[in-house]
């Protein structure tokens, strides 16, 4: 599969430029919305949990950037997997009529969701320049190893979105399942709040097991905290990454011949 992607790398890149393009057409402000809206976001966190709700003690951080800096990797992939529900059905004329692999289309979904990552990135650097400013938090070595962390998300999202893409097709129900699993992943993940938070040993045991505990604790780790991780965290976060994306590339790899009539 991935000798395949690589021949296809020329339409792959002419499928995202259009993927992006077309997300934007007829805005006023059509690529910077991949700024704005992060910016927003960030804007919104900073305002709530500054004047209105009173941030936790166990963050040593600013609350919004500890919030953001969840989120960021969380709406990447929860981004790329609704997408990836409806991508080949919506390429089904396409699928069909052009010889092309089918794994080119749940790859251009996840290349399209990873840049627009990649362009929130600067919002959360510059928010955390300017928290460096006023004395409340410094800028760590560790932000050399954020390429490793994204590129372990990269990983699972990419399997997972295989896995998707080619389930979608058979059982039309999953996008709608999807959106509620996702919902209960997100609470089950410690992305609005740390895990030392849980009051309850076995609720936070459960958190401590979810599958994408240590892909979020590793990137807000080196991105945001300083924390160099541990071997034992690292092992997590690969081990998850590689589970997904040999599992996934497994599911769509069986279903691979029926995914062009069924689309």
């Amino acid at each position: 599969m991935v000798a395949s992607l690589y021949r296809q790398r020329g339409l792959i890149a002419v499928l995202v430029g259009r993927d992006l393009k077309a997300r934007y057409r007829g805005t006023f402000f059509g690529f910077l919305w991949s700024l704005l809206n992060p910016l927003m976001l960030l804007a919104v966190y900073t305002v709530v949990f500054t004047w209105v709700i009173p941030a936790p003690r166990q963050v040593v951080v600013p609350f919004p950037l500890f919030l953001f800096a969840g989120l960021l990797p969380w709406l990447f992939a929860s981004g790329a997997l609704l997408d990836a529900a409806v991508v080949l059905p919506d390429n089904g004329p396409l699928l069909k009529k052009v010889v092309c692999p089918p794994e080119v289309f749940p790859t251009v979904t996840l290349l399209s969701h990873l840049v627009h990552h990649l362009l929130a990135l600067p919002i959360l650097l510059a928010g955390m320049a300017v928290a460096a400013v006023l004395g409340l938090m410094s800028f760590s070595w560790t932000l050399l190893l954020l390429p490793l962390a994204v590129g372990l998300w990269v990983l699972a999202v990419g399997g997972a979105v295989l896995a998707v893409s080619a389930l979608a097709v058979h059982f039309r129900d999953l996008k709608d399942l999807l959106h509620n699993v996702l919902n209960l992943v997100f609470f089950l993940t410690p992305i609005i709040y740390t895990p030392e938070m849980i009051p309850v040993p076995a609720l936070r045991r459960v958190i401590e097991w979810s599958p994408l505990t240590p892909l979020v604790t590793l990137y807000r780790d080196v991105v945001l905290l300083g924390r160099e991780p541990g071997p034992s965290l690292w092992l997590a976060g690969t081990g998850v990454a590689l589970g997904s994306a040999l599992l996934g590339t497994f599911v769509f790899s069986r279903l691979r011949e029926t995914l062009a009539e069924a689309a």
